[in-house]
This record gives C-alpha cells, structure tokens and sequence, in this order.
C-alpha cells in the first residue's frame, strides 16, 4: 500500500466486495451458527519459567494443556488452536462446557495441592455463547471476541461466563454467582459476568471492614537485588525534581512522573507527567494491545500500531491475517521499532497467529541486544485482539501505562531509568 493511502477505505473495499458477491455471502450465512467458544489461560507460567527453567516450564504447561484438552474432548468439545500458553475450545452444548471447565479445574487443583507453592500454577477460563462462522477448524465472529474478553476478567482458578452463555443453562445443576458489570474492550456498554463457582472452599471470604490494604514500593538494583524500600502512606509520588522520592540525575524522569496509591483495596499507578515520559508495567500473563502502546524488549522499543478496522474484517468475514494482508497490501498490524527521540526506524508486519521476538530465536531477533533473552516475547492474535506476552524473558518485557492502572503484588514498575517492585504487606 502507498504511503499516505487511509488503510481504513481498503477494508471498507474489501467488506463492500464481499457484500456485493452473492455467493460468497450465501457460503458465509451457511457456517454462521450457535456456537459456545471457551478459552484457557495458564496463569503464572512466566514466573514459573523463571524460576524452574525452560525444560520445566515447557513440561508444566504440556501437562496442563493436556489435561484441558482431555477435558474438552471427553465432553464432546474440539479445541481448535493452542494460543500461548492457553487454548480455544468449543461447544454445541453450554452445559458440556461448564463441565469441563469444572473437570480441567478439578484436576489441576488436585495436582497444585501435591506441589510446593512455589511450583503451583493457575488456570483462568472464560466461556460465551453466540453466533459465530464456524468452519472444520476454526471459529470467527464476535463470539470469540467476547469469549477472549470473559476470560481476562477471570483470575487463576476461575471460569468466568457471560450472560448470555449462563442464559443457556440449567442453573439448578451448578452454583452460579454474579461478579458485577465489567467494561470490556470494544463494547460500548458494560457487561454482566459470572462465576461458575466449581470448589466452594476456594472462595476467599470477605476482608473485615477494619483490614486496610497496605503496600510499599521497593526500588530494584541492576544486579536484581532490592535498594530501599517506601511505604505508600496513603500515596506516593515520584518525580526527577518534585514528589515523595526525588531522583534529580534521572534525565528520562518528568519532574513529576507518578502517582501510586490505594483505592478499594488494591494499588493503582497514575502517570502525572505531561505524556513524554512514560512509566512502563512488566507484563505478567498477557496483555492486550491497543494502538500507541510503547514495548520495551531488552533495549528495543516498540510502538504498536493496528489497521483501523482490519480485524473487523476478520470476524464478520471468517477470513485469515494472510488474507487481510493480502487485500490491505500490509499486515492488519505491526511493531514500529523506534529510538529513543520516538522516530521510527523500522517496520515489523504481524502476519500470523503468532509471532515471536527474542535475540537469537524468533521470527524477528536482535542478535546485538544483549539485554534480550534469546526468546524474549511473543505477540498472539486471538480474535479481533493481539495479546502481548513474555516469554521468561531475563529481564522481562514493559509495557507503557494507560491512564489509572491496577497493579498487582509482584509486579515491576518502569519511572524513568529507576525500577520498583510492589510488595503487599500483610
């Protein structure tokens, strides 16, 4: 495609093409059908990677994998494609599916309850029911945007469904909570969500109104070891020359950077600068990206950037990345490589279901950074989303912070060229 073309008028072109051939759109109403779409997500197997090496780690997430596909198959589900460390099933029956979540729960817990914690690993599952293009081996529409959106909501442990997928049941056979309404990516109105609650000892019971979350915020020395440590009483502030903790030779710093305090229980990160200097979270799972976001891999700097409208085409035509990029003349989306001023210095499609980076194995590598793992991360499509994931990665992949983020315990935070770790106090 030539420079200056709007990319959105080639998908708009390629949505009216389809439209206006018969045919074609007679063979796409013929595989739309209902359709139950569940994923599965391994979480913690970057920190599980880690800390028990590659060879384990591979093990542990074949183990668990075989145990969804096993689940999966002995309720009458396909899965149709391993996603990362996670998976996608589906379903004709809602109740089949809600078993066999059940069973892969069952079983993993039953495995983690033999294993230090140390070596404990979660599962999350989201499960939604809708109409979708289902052909031998693969499953488009909204259905799987939404099944993906379900099971981000979801942490380790959960199956999490929708509404309209607990509307398919017989509620009577399983013990079914609400979660609340939930903003989800790409959906104008929020979204009620639901537990199927498969282990009642599992629930955590409420904290006493009297408990107050606290937390501090370690800084994290070039070697791995930890600096000094801050209580964030009720909030923190840090900047180059204003703010809580002050670092004035950090030149990368906004004399006002970061916010860091606690609402409803849990540890939220604002960034105050005027938007230049960003503050970068270490992914943990995977992410979800958005166009502009900022990715930090050893000493490479991405900027994610998406077609607008490209994997829309996607779900309501049942079509594939190659087939997008053929008709965009350019990948749906890409990484821009850029330097440290933000000019962009080089280009790297996205055209396939996934795509790995590291310095030496990948499909893109960076053999002159040391500071990359040799796989570093990788960049999944899941639906009309691309997902960010580390891949135990030495020294982790960042990502750049949106507005008012929840942070959870454990996770690095990026302010200028200084690292910080989050700690929950009990």
């Amino acid at each position: 495609m030539a420079d200056g073309v709007d990319a959105g008028t080639f998908v708009t072109k390629l949505l009216e093409m389809a439209r206006l051939d018969p045919e074609y759109l007679k063979d796409l109403d013929k595989l739309r059908r209902p359709v139950v779409v569940v994923f599965t997500d391994i979480q913690g197997s970057t920190a599980y990677f880690e800390e028990h090496g590659d060879a384990a780690g591979l093990l542990m997430v074949h183990n668990c994998n075989r145990t969804v596909r096993e689940a999966v198959e002995k309720r009458g589900g396909q899965i149709i494609k391993s996603i990362g460390d996670g998976m996608l099933a589906t379903f004709t029956d809602a109740s089949a599916a809600v078993n066999a979540s059940i069973n892969m729960q069952t079983i993993l817990s039953e495995v983690n309850d033999l294993r230090p914690d140390a070596q404990r690993v979660g599962v999350r599952i989201g499960i939604h029911y809708g109409i979708g293009i289902v052909k031998a081996n693969d499953v488009f529409g909204d259905v799987v945007n939404m099944a993906s959106r379900v099971e981000s909501a979801a942490t380790a442990g959960q199956i999490v469904i929708s509404d309209a997928l607990r509307k398919q049941l017989d509620e009577s056979q399983f013990t079914i909570r609400e979660l609340g309404r939930f903003k989800l990516k790409g959906k104008t109105s929020e979204h009620s969500l639901f537990e199927v609650v498969w282990n009642p000892k599992a629930v955590a019971p409420a904290k006493p109104a009297a408990q107050v979350a606290r937390f501090q915020l370690q800084e994290m020395n070039h070697d791995g070891s930890f600096g000094a440590e801050h209580p964030i009483l009720p909030q923190l502030t840090i900047g180059r020359t204003q703010g809580d903790l002050r670092f004035a030779t950090d030149a990368s710093m906004a004399p006002l950077n970061a916010r860091l305090f606690v609402q409803d229980g849990r540890l939220v990160v604002e960034d105050l600068s005027d938007g230049f200097e960003k503050i970068f979270i270490r992914v943990m799972g995977s992410c979800t990206l958005q166009t502009g976001d900022v990715i930090i891999m050893g000493q490479q700097i991405f900027r994610f950037r998406e077609v607008p409208g490209a994997m829309s085409a996607v779900t309501q035509l049942g079509i594939s990345l190659k087939e997008i990029r053929n008709a965009l003349e350019k990948a749906a989306a890409e990484l821009v490589r850029t330097n440290e001023g933000g000019q962009a210095t080089e280009v790297y499609p996205l055209n396939t279901a996934k795509t790995e980076l590291g310095r030496t194995r990948g499909d893109y590598t960076f053999p002159n950074d040391t500071m990359m793992s040799r796989l570093h991360a990788r960049i999944l499509q899941r639906g009309e989303d691309f997902l960010l994931e580390d891949a135990a990665s030495r020294n982790g992949t960042f990502i750049s912070l949106r507005g008012k983020t929840n942070v959870a315990d454990g996770s690095a935070v990026l302010v200028g060229s200084h690292l910080f770790r989050v700690k929950a106090l009990v």
